[in-house]
Protein backbone atom coordinates (compact mmCIF):
# COMPACT_ATOMS: atom_id res chain seq x y z
CA UNK A 1 0.00 0.00 0.00
CA UNK A 2 2.85 2.33 0.91
CA UNK A 3 4.68 1.61 -2.38
CA UNK A 4 1.49 2.18 -4.31
CA UNK A 5 1.01 5.56 -2.62
CA UNK A 6 4.60 6.58 -3.42
CA UNK A 7 4.12 5.49 -7.02
CA UNK A 8 0.95 7.58 -7.27
CA UNK A 9 2.74 10.65 -5.92
CA UNK A 10 5.64 10.14 -8.31
CA UNK A 11 3.23 9.83 -11.25
CA UNK A 12 1.50 13.06 -10.16
CA UNK A 13 4.82 14.93 -9.88
CA UNK A 14 5.94 13.57 -13.25
CA UNK A 15 2.67 14.75 -14.81
CA UNK A 16 3.19 18.25 -13.41
CA UNK A 17 6.78 18.36 -14.71
CA UNK A 18 5.71 17.24 -18.19
CA UNK A 19 2.88 19.78 -18.18
CA UNK A 20 5.27 22.52 -17.08
CA UNK A 21 7.72 21.60 -19.85
CA UNK A 22 4.84 21.65 -22.37
CA UNK A 23 3.61 25.03 -21.12
CA UNK A 24 7.15 26.43 -21.19
CA UNK A 25 7.65 25.20 -24.74
CA UNK A 26 4.26 26.57 -25.77
CA UNK A 27 4.97 29.89 -24.07
CA UNK A 28 8.38 30.10 -25.71
CA UNK A 29 6.79 29.30 -29.07
CA UNK A 30 3.97 31.84 -28.50
CA UNK A 31 6.54 34.41 -27.39
CA UNK A 32 8.56 33.79 -30.52
CA UNK A 33 5.39 34.14 -32.63
CA UNK A 34 4.51 37.39 -30.87
CA UNK A 35 8.05 38.61 -31.45
CA UNK A 36 7.83 37.72 -35.12
CA UNK A 37 4.40 39.39 -35.37
CA UNK A 38 5.79 42.47 -33.64
CA UNK A 39 8.66 42.67 -36.11
CA UNK A 40 6.32 42.02 -39.02
CA UNK A 41 3.76 44.65 -37.91
CA UNK A 42 6.17 47.14 -36.33
CA UNK A 43 4.80 50.66 -36.62
CA UNK A 44 7.99 52.35 -35.48
CA UNK A 45 10.67 53.85 -37.69
CA UNK A 46 11.01 55.58 -41.04
CA UNK A 47 10.46 59.14 -42.22
CA UNK A 48 7.14 60.83 -43.01
CA UNK A 49 7.55 63.41 -45.78
CA UNK A 50 4.79 66.03 -46.02
CA UNK A 51 4.23 68.48 -48.89
CA UNK A 52 2.87 71.71 -47.46
CA UNK A 53 1.11 74.24 -49.67
CA UNK A 54 2.54 77.40 -48.09
CA UNK A 55 5.93 78.30 -46.73
CA UNK A 56 5.85 79.97 -43.29
CA UNK A 57 7.44 83.41 -42.76
CA UNK A 58 9.04 82.10 -39.55
CA UNK A 59 8.17 79.48 -36.89
CA UNK A 60 7.17 81.64 -33.91
CA UNK A 61 3.45 81.03 -33.32
CA UNK A 62 3.10 84.05 -31.01
CA UNK A 63 4.12 86.40 -33.81
CA UNK A 64 1.80 85.34 -36.67
CA UNK A 65 -1.67 83.94 -37.38
CA UNK A 66 -0.33 81.85 -40.31
CA UNK A 67 -1.68 78.28 -40.13
CA UNK A 68 1.43 77.02 -41.95
CA UNK A 69 3.28 77.68 -38.68
CA UNK A 70 0.96 75.83 -36.30
CA UNK A 71 0.61 72.78 -38.57
CA UNK A 72 4.38 72.34 -38.19
CA UNK A 73 4.92 73.52 -34.63
CA UNK A 74 2.06 71.48 -33.13
CA UNK A 75 4.51 68.56 -33.26
CA UNK A 76 7.08 70.49 -31.20
CA UNK A 77 5.04 72.62 -28.80
CA UNK A 78 2.03 71.64 -26.70
CA UNK A 79 -0.64 73.56 -24.83
CA UNK A 80 -1.99 73.43 -21.32
CA UNK A 81 -5.19 72.42 -23.10
CA UNK A 82 -5.82 70.74 -26.46
CA UNK A 83 -9.09 70.42 -28.36
CA UNK A 84 -10.77 67.06 -28.81
CA UNK A 85 -12.82 65.94 -31.81
CA UNK A 86 -15.97 67.54 -30.35
CA UNK A 87 -14.18 70.92 -30.05
CA UNK A 88 -13.98 70.78 -26.28
CA UNK A 89 -10.70 71.81 -24.61
CA UNK A 90 -9.16 68.97 -22.61
CA UNK A 91 -6.28 69.24 -20.10
CA UNK A 92 -2.99 68.30 -21.74
CA UNK A 93 0.11 69.79 -20.11
CA UNK A 94 -2.39 70.77 -17.44
CA UNK A 95 -3.54 67.99 -15.15
CA UNK A 96 -6.75 69.73 -14.05
CA UNK A 97 -8.33 73.12 -13.42
CA UNK A 98 -10.92 74.79 -11.19
CA UNK A 99 -12.98 77.93 -11.74
CA UNK A 100 -13.42 80.00 -8.58
CA UNK A 101 -14.87 83.31 -7.42
CA UNK A 102 -17.70 83.23 -9.94
CA UNK A 103 -15.43 82.95 -12.97
CA UNK A 104 -12.73 85.45 -11.95
CA UNK A 105 -10.07 82.94 -10.86
CA UNK A 106 -8.77 79.87 -12.71
CA UNK A 107 -6.52 77.50 -10.75
CA UNK A 108 -4.54 75.21 -13.07
CA UNK A 109 -2.52 72.23 -11.89
CA UNK A 110 0.24 70.90 -14.15
CA UNK A 111 1.23 67.36 -15.05
CA UNK A 112 4.41 66.38 -13.24
CA UNK A 113 7.43 64.88 -14.94
CA UNK A 114 6.86 66.49 -18.35
CA UNK A 115 10.21 67.08 -20.05
CA UNK A 116 11.35 69.73 -22.50
CA UNK A 117 13.51 68.67 -25.42
CA UNK A 118 16.58 69.92 -23.51
CA UNK A 119 15.85 67.43 -20.69
CA UNK A 120 14.54 70.02 -18.21
CA UNK A 121 11.24 69.35 -16.37
CA UNK A 122 8.37 71.76 -17.05
CA UNK A 123 7.26 73.77 -14.02
CA UNK A 124 5.07 76.74 -13.16
CA UNK A 125 7.90 79.16 -13.93
CA UNK A 126 7.96 78.05 -17.57
CA UNK A 127 4.19 78.47 -17.81
CA UNK A 128 4.39 81.95 -16.28
CA UNK A 129 7.04 83.15 -18.73
CA UNK A 130 5.20 81.56 -21.68
CA UNK A 131 1.89 83.11 -20.66
CA UNK A 132 3.31 86.61 -20.17
CA UNK A 133 4.93 86.52 -23.62
CA UNK A 134 1.71 85.15 -25.16
CA UNK A 135 -0.40 87.84 -23.45
CA UNK A 136 1.75 90.55 -25.01
CA UNK A 137 2.54 89.10 -28.46
CA UNK A 138 -0.26 86.72 -29.48
CA UNK A 139 -3.56 87.98 -30.94
CA UNK A 140 -5.49 85.73 -28.54
CA UNK A 141 -3.45 87.07 -25.64
CA UNK A 142 -4.25 90.61 -26.79
CA UNK A 143 -7.94 89.65 -26.74
CA UNK A 144 -7.71 88.47 -23.13
CA UNK A 145 -5.37 91.19 -21.83
CA UNK A 146 -7.99 93.92 -21.16
CA UNK A 147 -9.82 91.60 -18.76
CA UNK A 148 -6.78 89.99 -17.13
CA UNK A 149 -5.43 91.05 -13.72
CA UNK A 150 -2.52 88.90 -12.57
CA UNK A 151 -0.85 85.49 -12.58
CA UNK A 152 0.20 83.91 -9.28
CA UNK A 153 2.47 80.87 -8.89
CA UNK A 154 1.08 78.91 -5.95
CA UNK A 155 3.44 75.94 -6.24
CA UNK A 156 5.96 74.34 -8.63
CA UNK A 157 3.04 72.70 -10.48
CA UNK A 158 0.15 75.09 -9.76
CA UNK A 159 -0.85 78.59 -10.92
CA UNK A 160 -3.74 81.01 -10.39
CA UNK A 161 -4.93 83.18 -13.28
CA UNK A 162 -6.90 86.12 -11.88
CA UNK A 163 -9.24 88.30 -13.96
CA UNK A 164 -10.71 91.73 -13.26
CA UNK A 165 -14.15 90.25 -14.04
CA UNK A 166 -15.56 86.88 -14.96
CA UNK A 167 -14.12 85.59 -18.24
CA UNK A 168 -15.85 82.43 -19.41
CA UNK A 169 -13.95 81.60 -22.64
CA UNK A 170 -10.49 81.53 -21.00
CA UNK A 171 -9.84 77.77 -21.21
CA UNK A 172 -11.12 77.55 -24.78
CA UNK A 173 -8.89 80.38 -25.93
CA UNK A 174 -5.84 78.94 -24.13
CA UNK A 175 -6.27 75.76 -26.20
CA UNK A 176 -7.42 77.38 -29.45
CA UNK A 177 -6.23 75.42 -32.48
CA UNK A 178 -6.88 78.22 -34.99
CA UNK A 179 -4.69 81.11 -36.13
CA UNK A 180 -1.87 80.22 -33.68
CA UNK A 181 -3.99 81.39 -30.75
CA UNK A 182 -2.99 78.51 -28.49
CA UNK A 183 -0.79 79.18 -25.47
CA UNK A 184 2.17 76.84 -26.01
CA UNK A 185 4.69 76.24 -23.23
CA UNK A 186 8.34 77.03 -23.78
CA UNK A 187 11.19 76.85 -21.25
CA UNK A 188 11.78 80.01 -19.25
CA UNK A 189 15.36 80.27 -20.49
CA UNK A 190 14.31 80.34 -24.15
CA UNK A 191 11.89 83.20 -23.51
CA UNK A 192 14.49 85.12 -21.52
CA UNK A 193 16.87 84.77 -24.48
CA UNK A 194 14.47 85.99 -27.20
CA UNK A 195 12.01 88.16 -25.30
CA UNK A 196 9.52 89.70 -27.74
CA UNK A 197 11.72 89.02 -30.78
CA UNK A 198 10.91 86.27 -33.28
CA UNK A 199 12.33 83.00 -31.97
CA UNK A 200 14.96 81.22 -34.05
CA UNK A 201 15.37 78.29 -31.64
CA UNK A 202 12.56 75.97 -30.62
CA UNK A 203 12.42 73.82 -27.49
CA UNK A 204 9.07 72.28 -26.62
CA UNK A 205 7.54 69.28 -24.86
CA UNK A 206 6.05 67.61 -27.94
CA UNK A 207 6.64 64.18 -29.48
CA UNK A 208 9.05 65.66 -32.05
CA UNK A 209 12.10 67.92 -31.68
CA UNK A 210 12.99 70.78 -33.97
CA UNK A 211 16.17 70.04 -35.95
CA UNK A 212 16.42 72.48 -38.83
CA UNK A 213 14.49 74.97 -40.93
CA UNK A 214 15.63 75.89 -44.43
CA UNK A 215 13.41 78.87 -45.40
CA UNK A 216 11.23 78.27 -48.47
CA UNK A 217 12.36 74.64 -48.56
CA UNK A 218 11.73 72.41 -45.55
CA UNK A 219 11.50 71.89 -41.80
CA UNK A 220 13.10 68.78 -40.26
CA UNK A 221 11.79 67.20 -37.06
CA UNK A 222 13.11 64.22 -35.10
CA UNK A 223 11.45 61.91 -32.59
CA UNK A 224 11.87 62.94 -28.93
CA UNK A 225 12.76 59.63 -27.25
CA UNK A 226 12.08 60.94 -23.72
CA UNK A 227 8.63 62.28 -24.58
CA UNK A 228 6.08 62.12 -21.75
CA UNK A 229 2.60 61.73 -23.29
CA UNK A 230 -0.82 62.29 -21.79
CA UNK A 231 -2.61 59.13 -20.69
CA UNK A 232 -6.02 60.42 -21.83
CA UNK A 233 -8.00 58.80 -24.72
CA UNK A 234 -7.06 59.93 -28.22
CA UNK A 235 -9.52 62.46 -29.67
CA UNK A 236 -8.68 65.26 -32.09
CA UNK A 237 -5.56 67.01 -30.78
CA UNK A 238 -6.20 65.68 -27.27
CA UNK A 239 -5.10 62.44 -25.67
CA UNK A 240 -2.08 60.16 -25.96
CA UNK A 241 0.49 60.99 -28.63
CA UNK A 242 2.91 58.36 -29.95
CA UNK A 243 5.81 59.27 -32.23
CA UNK A 244 6.01 56.24 -34.54
CA UNK A 245 8.14 57.82 -37.27
CA UNK A 246 11.78 58.59 -36.50
CA UNK A 247 11.65 61.78 -38.55
CA UNK A 248 9.15 64.14 -40.14
CA UNK A 249 10.21 66.35 -43.05
CA UNK A 250 7.76 69.09 -44.02
CA UNK A 251 8.54 70.50 -47.45
CA UNK A 252 7.24 73.73 -48.97
CA UNK A 253 5.72 72.73 -52.33
CA UNK A 254 3.59 75.46 -53.90
CA UNK A 255 2.87 73.64 -57.18
CA UNK A 256 -0.29 71.53 -56.97
CA UNK A 257 0.85 69.14 -59.69
CA UNK A 258 4.13 68.50 -57.86
CA UNK A 259 2.31 67.73 -54.60
CA UNK A 260 -0.01 65.28 -56.36
CA UNK A 261 2.74 63.53 -58.32
CA UNK A 262 4.89 63.23 -55.19
CA UNK A 263 2.16 61.36 -53.31
CA UNK A 264 1.43 59.14 -56.30
CA UNK A 265 5.08 58.06 -56.54
CA UNK A 266 5.63 57.79 -52.78
CA UNK A 267 8.09 60.68 -52.63
CA UNK A 268 5.61 62.29 -50.22
CA UNK A 269 3.46 60.40 -47.74
CA UNK A 270 1.04 63.33 -47.49
CA UNK A 271 0.16 66.50 -49.40
CA UNK A 272 -2.17 69.24 -48.27
CA UNK A 273 -4.83 71.04 -50.30
CA UNK A 274 -5.12 69.64 -53.79
CA UNK A 275 -7.89 70.67 -56.22
CA UNK A 276 -11.28 69.08 -55.62
CA UNK A 277 -11.78 68.65 -59.37
CA UNK A 278 -9.04 65.99 -59.24
CA UNK A 279 -11.12 63.84 -56.89
CA UNK A 280 -12.48 61.40 -59.50
CA UNK A 281 -8.98 60.75 -60.83
CA UNK A 282 -7.32 60.39 -57.44
CA UNK A 283 -9.99 58.19 -55.87
CA UNK A 284 -9.30 55.57 -58.56
CA UNK A 285 -5.52 55.68 -58.02
CA UNK A 286 -4.48 52.63 -55.91
CA UNK A 287 -1.49 54.54 -54.52
CA UNK A 288 -3.53 57.49 -53.24
CA UNK A 289 -6.14 58.02 -50.54
CA UNK A 290 -8.12 61.30 -50.81
CA UNK A 291 -8.77 62.98 -47.44
CA UNK A 292 -11.88 65.18 -47.46
CA UNK A 293 -11.54 67.48 -44.46
CA UNK A 294 -14.71 67.41 -42.35
CA UNK A 295 -15.57 69.53 -40.52
CA UNK A 296 -13.66 72.28 -42.24
CA UNK A 297 -14.95 75.67 -43.33
CA UNK A 298 -17.79 77.72 -44.72
CA UNK A 299 -18.18 80.34 -47.40
CA UNK A 300 -19.45 83.45 -45.66
CA UNK A 301 -21.12 86.33 -47.49
CA UNK A 302 -19.73 89.42 -45.75
CA UNK A 303 -22.10 92.40 -45.94
CA UNK A 304 -21.08 96.03 -45.68
CA UNK A 305 -23.79 97.15 -43.27
CA UNK A 306 -22.45 100.69 -43.03
CA UNK A 307 -23.63 102.07 -46.38
CA UNK A 308 -26.78 101.76 -48.54
CA UNK A 309 -28.50 99.59 -49.39
CA UNK A 310 -27.48 97.06 -46.73
CA UNK A 311 -27.58 99.46 -43.83
CA UNK A 312 -31.30 98.73 -44.19
CA UNK A 313 -32.48 95.48 -42.58
CA UNK A 314 -35.10 94.85 -45.28
CA UNK A 315 -32.43 94.93 -48.00
CA UNK A 316 -30.42 92.32 -46.07
CA UNK A 317 -33.52 90.16 -45.63
CA UNK A 318 -34.23 90.48 -49.35
CA UNK A 319 -30.67 89.37 -49.97
CA UNK A 320 -30.95 86.13 -48.00
CA UNK A 321 -34.37 85.30 -49.50
CA UNK A 322 -32.91 85.68 -53.00
CA UNK A 323 -30.12 83.11 -52.50
CA UNK A 324 -30.66 79.48 -53.43
CA UNK A 325 -27.89 77.95 -51.30
CA UNK A 326 -27.88 74.57 -53.03
CA UNK A 327 -27.65 76.10 -56.47
CA UNK A 328 -24.88 78.33 -55.16
CA UNK A 329 -22.99 75.27 -53.87
CA UNK A 330 -23.28 73.46 -57.19
CA UNK A 331 -22.02 76.48 -59.14
CA UNK A 332 -19.36 77.65 -56.70
CA UNK A 333 -17.85 74.27 -55.76
CA UNK A 334 -19.50 71.54 -57.86
CA UNK A 335 -18.84 68.04 -56.48
CA UNK A 336 -21.27 67.43 -53.63
CA UNK A 337 -18.61 65.50 -51.70
CA UNK A 338 -17.14 68.91 -50.87
CA UNK A 339 -20.10 71.02 -49.81
CA UNK A 340 -23.33 70.85 -47.81
CA UNK A 341 -25.96 73.16 -46.36
CA UNK A 342 -26.60 73.83 -42.66
CA UNK A 343 -27.64 77.00 -40.87
CA UNK A 344 -25.34 76.67 -37.85
CA UNK A 345 -21.87 78.23 -37.99
CA UNK A 346 -20.52 75.40 -35.83
CA UNK A 347 -20.25 71.85 -37.22
CA UNK A 348 -22.73 69.10 -36.49
CA UNK A 349 -21.56 66.84 -33.67
CA UNK A 350 -19.68 69.57 -31.80
CA UNK A 351 -20.59 71.15 -28.48
CA UNK A 352 -21.75 74.44 -30.05
CA UNK A 353 -23.98 72.94 -32.73
CA UNK A 354 -27.66 73.95 -32.79
CA UNK A 355 -29.80 72.14 -35.36
CA UNK A 356 -32.48 74.86 -35.48
CA UNK A 357 -30.07 77.69 -36.21
CA UNK A 358 -31.33 79.69 -39.18
CA UNK A 359 -34.67 77.88 -39.36
CA UNK A 360 -37.06 79.70 -41.69
CA UNK A 361 -34.30 82.02 -42.96
CA UNK A 362 -31.31 79.96 -44.06
CA UNK A 363 -31.70 78.17 -47.42
CA UNK A 364 -35.30 79.38 -47.62
CA UNK A 365 -35.23 80.59 -51.22
CA UNK A 366 -38.31 82.70 -52.04
CA UNK A 367 -37.95 84.99 -55.04
CA UNK A 368 -41.26 86.81 -54.57
CA UNK A 369 -40.51 87.46 -50.91
CA UNK A 370 -37.10 88.84 -51.92
CA UNK A 371 -38.71 91.22 -54.41
CA UNK A 372 -41.26 92.43 -51.85
CA UNK A 373 -38.60 93.01 -49.17
CA UNK A 374 -36.34 94.82 -51.62
CA UNK A 375 -39.19 97.17 -52.55
CA UNK A 376 -39.90 97.75 -48.86
CA UNK A 377 -36.23 98.68 -48.29
CA UNK A 378 -36.48 101.59 -50.73
CA UNK A 379 -33.60 100.30 -52.86
CA UNK A 380 -33.07 102.74 -55.76
CA UNK A 381 -31.15 100.53 -58.19
CA UNK A 382 -27.68 101.83 -57.33
CA UNK A 383 -25.08 99.23 -58.42
CA UNK A 384 -24.12 96.78 -55.67
CA UNK A 385 -20.41 95.94 -55.83
CA UNK A 386 -19.28 92.37 -55.12
CA UNK A 387 -15.53 92.43 -54.44
CA UNK A 388 -13.96 89.06 -55.19
CA UNK A 389 -10.63 87.39 -55.76
CA UNK A 390 -9.78 86.64 -59.38
CA UNK A 391 -7.23 84.00 -58.32
CA UNK A 392 -9.68 82.12 -56.06
CA UNK A 393 -11.93 79.78 -58.04
CA UNK A 394 -14.58 79.42 -55.31
CA UNK A 395 -14.83 83.18 -54.68
CA UNK A 396 -14.88 83.97 -58.39
CA UNK A 397 -17.54 81.41 -59.34
CA UNK A 398 -19.51 82.29 -56.21
CA UNK A 399 -19.61 85.98 -57.18
CA UNK A 400 -20.84 85.08 -60.68
CA UNK A 401 -23.54 82.78 -59.27
CA UNK A 402 -24.64 85.42 -56.74
CA UNK A 403 -24.91 88.05 -59.47
CA UNK A 404 -27.24 85.84 -61.47
CA UNK A 405 -29.45 84.99 -58.47
CA UNK A 406 -29.65 88.50 -57.03
CA UNK A 407 -30.47 90.16 -60.33
CA UNK A 408 -33.59 88.00 -60.56
CA UNK A 409 -34.80 89.68 -57.35
CA UNK A 410 -34.15 93.18 -58.69
CA UNK A 411 -30.65 93.94 -57.40
CA UNK A 412 -28.29 95.72 -59.80
CA UNK A 413 -24.99 93.82 -59.38
CA UNK A 414 -21.45 94.73 -60.41
CA UNK A 415 -18.54 92.29 -59.88
CA UNK A 416 -15.03 93.65 -59.36
CA UNK A 417 -12.24 91.02 -59.46
CA UNK A 418 -8.82 91.70 -57.96
CA UNK A 419 -5.77 89.88 -56.69
CA UNK A 420 -5.86 88.91 -53.00
CA UNK A 421 -3.92 91.91 -51.60
CA UNK A 422 -6.20 94.32 -53.45
CA UNK A 423 -9.33 92.55 -52.21
CA UNK A 424 -8.07 92.86 -48.63
CA UNK A 425 -7.28 96.53 -49.16
CA UNK A 426 -10.67 97.31 -50.78
CA UNK A 427 -12.80 95.58 -48.15
CA UNK A 428 -10.94 97.37 -45.33
CA UNK A 429 -12.60 100.64 -46.42
CA UNK A 430 -16.15 101.62 -45.62
CA UNK A 431 -16.94 102.91 -49.12
CA UNK A 432 -16.58 101.25 -52.51
CA UNK A 433 -17.93 97.75 -51.88
CA UNK A 434 -21.09 96.00 -50.66
CA UNK A 435 -20.56 92.24 -50.62
CA UNK A 436 -17.62 89.87 -50.36
CA UNK A 437 -17.43 86.06 -50.21
CA UNK A 438 -14.83 84.83 -47.73
CA UNK A 439 -13.73 81.42 -46.47
CA UNK A 440 -14.10 81.00 -42.69
CA UNK A 441 -12.92 78.00 -40.67
CA UNK A 442 -15.79 76.40 -38.76
CA UNK A 443 -13.41 75.03 -36.15
CA UNK A 444 -13.43 78.21 -34.07
CA UNK A 445 -12.61 77.46 -30.40
CA UNK A 446 -15.38 79.46 -28.74
CA UNK A 447 -18.39 81.56 -29.81
CA UNK A 448 -16.94 84.49 -27.87
CA UNK A 449 -14.33 84.81 -30.63
CA UNK A 450 -17.12 85.52 -33.13
CA UNK A 451 -17.68 88.83 -31.34
CA UNK A 452 -14.51 90.13 -32.99
CA UNK A 453 -16.35 90.28 -36.33
CA UNK A 454 -20.03 90.27 -35.33
CA UNK A 455 -20.69 93.28 -33.08
CA UNK A 456 -20.68 97.04 -33.52
CA UNK A 457 -18.03 98.15 -36.04
CA UNK A 458 -16.35 94.76 -35.76
CA UNK A 459 -13.88 93.63 -38.42
CA UNK A 460 -15.09 94.84 -41.88
CA UNK A 461 -18.89 94.83 -41.58
CA UNK A 462 -19.23 98.50 -40.48
CA UNK A 463 -22.34 97.45 -38.56
CA UNK A 464 -23.50 100.19 -36.20
CA UNK A 465 -27.15 100.48 -35.23
CA UNK A 466 -29.58 99.41 -32.51
CA UNK A 467 -29.33 95.78 -33.64
CA UNK A 468 -25.52 95.75 -33.46
CA UNK A 469 -25.63 97.15 -29.93
CA UNK A 470 -28.17 94.53 -28.93
CA UNK A 471 -25.75 91.91 -30.25
CA UNK A 472 -22.95 93.47 -28.19
CA UNK A 473 -25.05 92.91 -25.06
CA UNK A 474 -25.49 89.23 -25.93
CA UNK A 475 -21.73 88.83 -26.12
CA UNK A 476 -21.30 90.67 -22.82
CA UNK A 477 -23.54 88.13 -21.10
CA UNK A 478 -21.82 85.26 -22.90
CA UNK A 479 -18.44 86.47 -21.64
CA UNK A 480 -19.28 86.22 -17.94
CA UNK A 481 -21.47 83.08 -17.87
CA UNK A 482 -19.29 80.11 -16.85
CA UNK A 483 -22.09 77.55 -16.46
CA UNK A 484 -21.91 75.59 -19.73
CA UNK A 485 -25.64 74.94 -20.10
CA UNK A 486 -26.60 78.52 -19.36
CA UNK A 487 -23.87 79.80 -21.63
CA UNK A 488 -25.10 77.66 -24.51
CA UNK A 489 -28.54 79.25 -24.14
CA UNK A 490 -26.89 82.65 -24.65
CA UNK A 491 -24.99 81.27 -27.66
CA UNK A 492 -28.33 80.24 -29.17
CA UNK A 493 -29.53 83.82 -28.69
CA UNK A 494 -26.49 84.91 -30.69
CA UNK A 495 -27.43 82.49 -33.48
CA UNK A 496 -31.05 83.71 -33.51
CA UNK A 497 -30.01 87.37 -33.50
CA UNK A 498 -27.60 86.72 -36.36
CA UNK A 499 -30.31 85.24 -38.58
CA UNK A 500 -32.74 87.98 -37.55
CA UNK A 501 -30.40 90.90 -38.29
CA UNK A 502 -28.04 89.38 -40.92
CA UNK A 503 -24.71 91.16 -40.42
CA UNK A 504 -23.35 88.38 -42.64
CA UNK A 505 -24.83 85.26 -44.28
CA UNK A 506 -23.43 81.76 -44.08
CA UNK A 507 -23.81 80.15 -47.50
CA UNK A 508 -22.45 76.58 -47.74
CA UNK A 509 -20.10 74.41 -45.72
CA UNK A 510 -17.01 73.69 -47.70
CA UNK A 511 -14.29 71.01 -47.45
CA UNK A 512 -10.71 71.04 -48.64
CA UNK A 513 -9.04 67.88 -49.93
CA UNK A 514 -5.67 66.51 -48.88
CA UNK A 515 -4.14 63.29 -50.22
CA UNK A 516 -2.09 60.54 -48.58
CA UNK A 517 0.05 57.80 -50.04
CA UNK A 518 -1.39 54.36 -49.22
CA UNK A 519 1.69 53.60 -47.10
CA UNK A 520 0.60 56.17 -44.49
CA UNK A 521 -1.55 54.64 -41.76
CA UNK A 522 -3.35 55.95 -38.69
CA UNK A 523 -3.87 59.46 -40.05
CA UNK A 524 -6.62 61.29 -38.13
CA UNK A 525 -8.77 63.50 -40.34
CA UNK A 526 -8.84 66.72 -38.35
CA UNK A 527 -9.07 70.38 -39.38
CA UNK A 528 -5.29 70.63 -39.34
CA UNK A 529 -2.86 67.82 -40.30
CA UNK A 530 -0.68 66.20 -37.62
CA UNK A 531 1.45 63.08 -37.73
CA UNK A 532 1.84 61.64 -34.26
CA UNK A 533 -0.09 58.35 -33.89
CA UNK A 534 0.64 57.94 -37.62
CA UNK A 535 3.00 55.41 -39.14
CA UNK A 536 4.38 54.08 -42.42
CA UNK A 537 3.32 50.58 -43.40
CA UNK A 538 6.33 48.38 -43.97
CA UNK A 539 6.49 46.62 -47.34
Amino acid sequence: MKNKKIKTILNFVLTIIIAAIFVACSTEKDGENEKQDSVKNNKFGGTIVVAQKMTPPHLDSDKSTDWAISSIMNHIYEGLFEFDANFEPQPYLAESYEIEENGKVYTIKLRRGVLFHNGKEMTSEDVKFSFNRWLKNNDAGNMIAPYFDKLEITGPYELKFVFKRAYAPFISILGSHVSNQKLVIRPKELIEKYGDNVMREHIGTGPYKFIKWIPDQEVRLEKFVDYVPSDKPVSGLAGKRIAYADKIIIKSVSEQATRIAGVQTGEFQFAEEVPQDQYKILVDDPNVEPVIVKPDGMEMLIINCGIPPFNNIYARRALVAAIDMEELGRTMIGNENFWSVDGCIYPKGTVWYEENSGAGVYNNYDLQKAKDLLKKSGYDGTPIVIVSGQDNKVEKYGAIALKEQLEKAGFNIKIELFDRPTVVERRSKKEGWNLHLSYFYMTCPDPQVEGAWTGTNAWISNWDDDDSRAMDKIFERMMIETDKKKRFEIVKEFYDKTWETLPYIKTVEYSRMHIANNSLKGYANFCQPFFWNTWIKKK
